[in-house]
Order: structure tokens, then sequence, then C-alpha cells
């Protein structure tokens, strides 16, 4: 899949708010990918990813980098004295002594100083050229899909290795670019004070390799589960005022209505009620599960697991 098309699948099926950013670190000798431009003032890493995710594609020499943090993390220049020895965290009032900063300065990811010469974001459909890294800003909800859609594809959980420091140089580009693996940031001074990130925003950032599989695993993803989960098929209905069980409700019980002829007999019913509502029926009495109604905590799981909509939930006073 291109650019194009791999930015297009991300954003219908995730709903996407923002465009994924392309992020290349250059080593010295490497062409400066076309399409790209320098700003014409210094920006932050974190500032750039902000830029590009609005439709603009940059190209940042260590001039203009305005973090010498950000910049010195990402291997472009070497890092200052005070800045290294955790100096300027207290000076700023971001930790409370230099036991505390050295120690997060040791833990964090970061390149050394002259691997490489510059760097280019772009937003992904943008890019003429291959990313180290893709950088997304999204809801939670997004990020879980993610999440997921990499879970899909390896089996894998994740560990994430994140702080409120150096979000964007250190824990989504040099990290990701290290391991090789997701990772996700909530941002950290420099990135919420100077990006329009809203409160319900966070980043997750991808190895380039990796997008293609995502893809593949989020369009199976949402063929069932996407949908429904965001249509909400285990939230109950209000019926007649009355409130269901697993709302707290006390003065009504759950009538569970299975439609036979649309019900396969798949066990999903079986299998998902934490209640042991239905069992398989052996008497052969023309029902294919025996419901014991009175076990029902309306949890609808039931009802959203169904893959034949076979099963109604209806509330009815005691």
């Amino acid at each position: 899949m291109n650019h194009i098309e791999l930015t297009k699948a991300f954003t219908e099926i995730l709903t996407l708010r923002w465009s994924p950013v392309a992020v290349k670190l250059l080593k010295k000798g490497e062409a400066i990918p076309p399409g790209v431009v320098e700003p014409s003032v210094p920006l932050r890493h974190c500032q750039a990813i902000t830029v590009a995710r609005r439709g603009n594609s940059l190209y940042m020499p260590p001039s203009k980098h305005a973090c010498p943090d950000g910049s010195a993390i990402m291997g472009l220049v070497p890092m200052s004295p005070k800045l290294r020895s955790g100096e300027l965290y207290l000076l700023f009032k971001k930790l409370p002594n230099i036991e505390c900063a050295r120690k997060m300065i040791a833990s964090r990811e970061e390149f050394e100083p002259g691997l490489y010469v510059s760097s280019v974001v772009a937003p992904l459909e943008k890019a003429e050229f291959e990313p180290d890294v893709v950088i997304f800003t999204i809801y939670p909800e997004q990020m879980m899909w993610l999440c997921c859609a990499s879970s899909y594809a390896t089996g894998d959980r994740h560990v994430f290795h994140t702080s409120g420091y150096n979000s964007t140089c250190s824990d989504l580009t040099v990290q990701v670019m290290k391991s090789q693996k997701m990772n996700i940031s909530f941002g950290c001074y420099g990135a919420r004070a100077i990006s329009d990130i809203n409160d319900f925003e966070a980043y997750l950032s991808v190895p380039y390799n990796q997008l293609e599989m995502l893809v593949e695993a989020l369009k199976k993803l949402s063929v069932k589960s996407i949908p429904e989960a965001r249509h909400k098929i285990y939230m109950p209905p209000v019926i007649d005022n009355v409130a269901a069980p697993g709302e707290g409700g006390t003065d009504c019980k759950a009538e569970i209505i299975m439609d036979e002829e649309r019900c396969n007999g798949c066990g999903l019913c079986e299998a998902f009620c934490p209640e042991a509502v239905f069992s398989k029926n052996t008497e052969n009495q023309g029902t294919r599960y025996k419901i014991d109604a009175d076990k029902c905590c309306a949890c609808y799981t039931c009802v959203g697991q169904c893959p034949q909509k076979a099963i109604q939930l209806k509330y009815k006073p005691k």
C-alpha cells in the first residue's frame, strides 16, 4: 500500500481527526526528500509534529530545532552540560532534586550526538520518503484499536515505556526507532504547552514497517468489533422507565427472548454469559438452549455477541 492508501485506511476505519505524521531522521550524506521546506523560524520537534499533522512537510536541520533537549536526544547536536546533569529540570521546577533528574535522564532513550544531522516530518499521505516512525495524535479509543490491531496480528500484549518528559523526541521517535515496537505518550510540558493537542488526545507512535500489518488487522476488526463497540451494543435500553437489573434496579426482571429460526447454535451466548444463563438443550424439545432467566444480570453480552441477532432482552416488573 502507498502512503495515500495507508492514510485513507487509518482515517476511515479509526475516524482520525489528524493526519498520521511521518518522521525520518537523516544521516550525513542522505538526500533531503522532495516536497519538504525549512520552517521560517526554529520549532521544537513536538511543534513540527503539530505543523505536519495539519498538512505541512518540513525539513529541519539543527539550526531549525528550538528545543536543545529534544534535538540532543535525537542525536542532532551534543547535549549541553546543564541538560545532561539534570540541573535545568530543577531550575524550571520540573523535578524536586538532582537524583530524580539524573534517574529520569538515565532511563530515557536517546541517540549518540552526530548520529543524525536533520529531521524530516510530513503528513503520511504527502511523505515522499520512507519514514522511521509514524506518529498518531489520537483519542484513547482509537489508541485502543491500534493496540488491538497489533495484538490481532502478533498475539503480543504491550508494555509501554513513557513519562511526562521528552515525549515526542524520546518516547515517540528514539524509543520506537530503537525498539521497533509501538509506544505511547501523553505528551510532556513542551508538547502540551506549544501544540493544539486537546485535553482528550494523546500520541501513539508506530514503526513504519508495521503500518500495513496494522491496516490489515484493522480491516478485520472493522467487520464486527469496531462498529459494534462504537454502537455500544452492551448498553441495555430503558423500557417504560423501569431500571434494568444491571443498572441496580430491584423492581424488575429480565425476559430473554430467543428467535429459534435465527439461532444457528454457534454457542457464543453460552460461552460469553458471565452468569451461565444459557446451556445446551440435550432433551430435544425444539430449542437449542435452555435459558435460566432468573440468573440474568442484564449485562447484554449475549445480545451483543450473537451473530444472528437472535436474542433480545426485555424488562418487566416483578
